[in-house]
């Protein structure tokens, strides 16, 4: 008899959500003055009903007190959950492998199936799996059948061919209750032996295991029986049993089904082939973009044939899992270290006391003697008041952008640096690698007078002209097409020239208002001569005009910070959707924005050298087409987004930027003539 369905339990089998769990316990625990509560004692209650978890770990069993703990953790769960919970490495394969080879797959769990779904979206198709039964579905929860049964019933099948994998023993309970297979995995913190106590088919280190081909069990279904597995196996379609009393897994499922290619993967495809042919010089942006995007359409539909999978898959595979614990360590960014409960005597006040910190005075225990490490830190943190954290900043600000601007909004601010100063601190960093490498960039550039411009063209027509006589006829023609755009040039700057001593005599009166207007609408910089005339005639307007432009030229810092409300403005505006469980104001948008520029700030302080010189007039150094990618990676990991929701998101939020610019503009327009009108008699 052969297993068609393969019903699982969640958290510690399919995901890892114990960083999510322990930190919504942890908070709600705390607002109750339930400090002394251990997060191994949180992760032990995994598997059961909030209110099981809340009384074991408080000792409470008045129900509405237990009620008014699961409403609050409920709120916890909106904001921390979906995004600290992360698949296991082998997961998302071994549950493809599963559905190619034809089989039923479900989930069920205790944890809300919205909560499942929420998360499971971000890496399956939404039909992708046959049942989910949360903890909203059932009546009683396990280790009660009722889910399982529930499920069995809904996909029409037999307890015989319907295997149920789970972590914990009370998995273990709810699968002889309900009177199907059981397969333990211990990806939690039951161990091997307390799973080994409940009938099984077998106890697993990895869900890889399901699909190990022509192994026999390591276990009895039942511990007390002796009849020895048959070895006749029955090859079908689906994963096949030896017995009904000892089952066996398949061997190698079935040639995975293919998927086409849709409408909109060839537009995309064929639109990055087109720009790399267009791309020209020595980039391969589109190029590369071409080659991983087709990569990911052939793996993600399954397109590539198995000789090529087979071919692959020894190099491959170990890169995917080398991949996926970076994730889950971006994740999860650095560990919080645990309390000591060794006593320690405060060398500052004397005070005896267990912990990081005296309780008297603050002074950490870590307090060493001086030697040249520690020395060094300390002489560069007084120059500089850059502590420990801003190291912590920038090296998170490169791996994991999204996760630690999360962090930070989230409250977890003692490892990092704030982002304001951490962008004052790099913009300072900025113009003393601009001095090494490139002074000349933060000088000011002043452009040549036009009798300068006027002598170097005529001199150079002057030698056209002779080099004209010797030469031969077609050359001629093209000298004498040079010559005629030089004197055309020589036109212009002449003009120039005339209007500017024009608007130096010129006098406003009530009739040339208009005039103005005209002039400044037809691009002409009569009004801004005439408004910078007038500032510079009234000594404060004159000092902070100065002081405007001393600050612009090669300030960083000063033009990032001026474009931090818009871009926070806009992405508002683009993550406004209520699909978003993670809602910033505008405030944390600005502060959020201050952390994505000292990311594209730090990046373009490393590029500097490689470059060679400085770009002090652009706002970064960095090409548009990578800033939009760090801004997709950074909105992928703040939010939790797939990289095609964050790709078309960040697109809008440049669109809203464009939209706020040019309203921005007008405003700026607006003001200037209004500023003519009001200075007009300072003129």
């Amino acid at each position: 008899m052969s297993y068609t369905t393969y019903l699982f339990d969640f958290d510690y089998t399919l995901a890892d959500s114990s960083r999510g769990i322990v930190t919504c316990f942890r908070n709600v625990l705390n607002q109750h003055g339930y400090t002394d509560v251990t997060d191994e004692d949180i992760k032990r209650t995994i598997g059961k009903t909030l209110e099981e978890s809340f009384s074991i770990l408080t000792g409470v069993t008045d129900e509405d007190q237990l009620a008014g703990f699961k409403s609050e953790y409920r709120k916890e769960a909106d904001t921390h959950m979906t995004i600290n919970t992360v698949l296991f490495l082998e997961t998302k394969s071994v549950l493809l492998a599963l559905k190619d080879a034809g089989a039923f797959i479900g989930i069920i769990s205790t944890k809300y199936r919205y909560r499942i779904k929420e998360m499971l979206d971000q890496h399956f198709p939404g039909s992708f799996f046959n049942i989910i039964v949360g903890g909203e579905d059932v009546q009683t929860a396990k280790p009660s059948p009722e889910g399982l049964l529930l499920a069995i019933k809904q996909l029409h099948v037999t307890k015989a061919e319907t295997l149920y994998i789970g972590d914990s023993t009370v998995d273990a309970a709810t699968a002889k209750a309900a009177g199907v297979d059981f397969a333990g995995v211990t990806h939690g913190v039951t161990t091997a032996e307390e799973l080994s106590k409940y009938p099984h088919w077998k106890i697993m280190n990895s869900l890889e295991e399901l699909l190990e081909a022509d192994e026999q069990p390591t276990h009895d279904k039942q511990s007390t029986d002796d009849t020895p597995p048959s070895t006749d196996v029955t090859v079908s379609s689906h994963p096949v049993v030896n017995s009904p009393s000892v089952p066996v897994i398949a061997p190698r499922p079935t040639p995975r089904k293919r998927k086409m290619i849709n409408i909109w993967q060839i537009l995309i495809l064929a639109v990055l082939l087109w720009l790399s042919f267009e791309e020209g010089g020595n980039s391969n942006v589109f190029l590369w973009s071409f080659i991983l995007v087709l990569w990911y359409i052939l793996t993600k539909r399954r397109i590539l044939p198995d000789r090529v999978l087979d071919f692959i898959s020894p190099w491959w595979t170990p890169c995917k899992k080398y991949l996926r614990a970076l994730h889950i360590k971006m994740v999860r960014g650095k560990d919080i270290p645990p309390i000591s409960e060794e006593s320690n005597i405060c060398l500052n006040c004397d005070t005896v006391y267990t912990g990081s910190y005296c309780n008297r005075c603050g002074q950490s225990r870590n307090t060493p003697r001086y030697r040249f490490s520690n020395a060094f830190r300390n002489i560069l943190g007084g120059f500089t008041n850059i502590d420990n954290g801003f190291g912590r900043t920038l090296l998170d600000l490169l791996y994991r952008p999204g996760y630690m601007i999360r962090d930070f909004i989230a409250g977890k601010r003692i490892l990092y640096f704030r982002p304001f100063q951490t962008l004052f601190v790099l913009a300072a960093l900025y113009i003393m690698a601009v001095q090494l490498v490139d002074p000349e960039a933060l000088k000011e550039k002043k452009g040549k007078s036009p009798e300068v411009q006027r002598q170097e063209i005529l001199t150079t027509r002057e030698q056209l002209q002779k080099q004209i006589e010797v030469a031969d006829p077609i050359t001629q023609k093209v000298l004498n097409k040079t010559i005629e755009s030089l004197d055309k040039e020589l036109k212009k700057l002449e003009a120039k020239s005339s209007l500017k001593k024009d608007n130096i005599t010129l006098q406003i009166n009530g009739d040339e208002d208009d005039e103005l207007i005209d002039d400044f609408l037809e691009g002409g910089s009569s009004v801004f001569n005439k408004l910078e005339k007038a500032i510079h005639n009234t000594p404060f307007l004159e000092k902070v005009w100065n002081l405007l432009k001393s600050w612009g030229h090669g300030n960083k810092a000063f033009r990032i910070i001026a474009t931090l409300p818009l871009f926070a403005l806009a992405t508002l505006m683009a993550f406004r959707r209520k699909k978003n469980k993670l809602r910033y104001n505008l405030t944390e948008h600005v502060f959020i924005q201050a952390y994505i520029a000292c990311q594209i700030l730090l990046l373009s302080i490393i590029v500097l050298p490689f470059n060679g010189s400085a770009q002090v007039g652009d706002l970064y150094e960095l090409p548009i087409l990578f800033i939009f990618a760090l801004f997709c990676l950074d909105y992928k990991q703040l939010y939790g987004y797939t990289w095609w929701r964050s790709f078309w998101t960040t697109i809008l939020m440049f669109f809203y930027s464009l939209i706020l610019l040019i309203i921005f503009a007008i405003i700026v327009v607006t003001l200037i003539i209004a500023a003519v009108y009001i200075l007009k008699p300072l003129l």
